[in-house]
């Protein structure tokens, strides 16, 4: 395992373990950022998610918060261990929606701070969706279908130039044989108008 990627997944699965564990266990504190965001997604997510899907959707922003917060605390833990950095890294890129929607600086007083906050956020998210193509040092499936793509389409083109080649080598070899064949075809054409010429005389 690379020492740099094992600590990155680290060092990022701390953030979000640490932020998941503080939105699970004080979710007041970030209920009222919520709060427009929730209005607005709950109503949509349960209209256009399966009803069966939809009934699970909570429409307390309090428990949204938690929710979130156990998404990120499950992502923070895949990321962190190992175990699932794919998945992790798609918990916690999606435990950063309602977030970064929620720090849009445009109506914030102190515009500087809130612009930076909302950058950073932004970023997390960024590094998340970067972990959910962790293939851990390993090429991916979508490389090594090109890449066997591209050795069988070597192996094809060399085995078509070698028939082709093959293909000429014969070529030339029945030429010479016609052409041989037609050589003794005219001399013996020749020797009998020779011959024939002799009787005549």
């Amino acid at each position: 395992m690379n020492l740099v990627r094992a600590a990155g997944r680290a060092l990022m699965g701390g953030y979000f373990i640490a932020s998941g564990i503080k939105a699970v266990k004080d979710p007041d504190a970030l209920v009222p950022a919520a709060e427009p965001l929730a209005e607005k997604l709950v109503p949509f997510a349960q209209r256009t998610l399966p009803g069966a899907v939809g009934a699970y959707i909570p429409e307390d922003t309090r428990s949204l918060v938690r929710l979130g917060g156990v998404s990120a605390v499950a992502g923070g833990l895949g990321m962190a261990t190992g175990l699932a950095p794919r998945l992790g890294g798609a918990l916690a890129a999606g435990s950063m929606v309602p977030q970064v929607l929620a720090a849009d600086p445009r109506g914030a007083l102190d515009k500087q701070a809130a612009r930076t906050d909302f950058l950073a956020k932004l970023a997390l998210a960024g590094a998340a969706l970067v972990l959910t193509q962790d293939t851990r040092g390993k090429p991916s499936m979508l490389w090594r279908a090109s890449d066997s793509t591209h050795r069988v389409t070597r192996s094809a083109a060399k085995a078509i130039e070698g028939a082709g080649s093959d293909a000429q080598r014969l070529g030339r070899r029945a030429q010479k044989k016609v052409e041989k064949a037609a050589a003794q075809a005219q001399r013996r054409l020749d020797a009998a108008a020779h011959e024939v010429k002799d009787v005549l005389r």
